[in-house]
C-alpha cells in the first residue's frame, strides 16, 4: 500500500469571507512598535560597533 498525502482543505472553506482589519488604534500601535523595535536594533548595533573600537581594558 502506497502512503498518500492528505488532500489540502479547500481555500474557499478556510479563508474568511471578509478580511479582518485591525482597529485603527491597534494598527497605529503596531506600526509604532515596529518603528521602536527598529530603532532599538539600530542602537544595539551601533553600541556593538563602538565597543569594538574601544581599546582593551586593563582587566582583560
Amino acid at each position: 500500500m502506497t502512503p498518500t498525502r492528505p488532500t489540502p482543505p479547500d481555500p474557499a472553506q478556510t479563508t474568511p469571507r471578509h478580511a479582518v482589519t485591525p482597529h485603527p488604534k491597534l494598527a497605529e500601535t503596531m506600526t509604532e512598535n515596529a518603528r521602536l523595535r527598529t530603532i532599538a536594533i539600530t542602537v544595539m548595533l551601533e553600541i556593538a560597533v563602538l565597543r569594538e573600537r574601544l581599546p582593551p581594558t586593563a582587566g582583560e
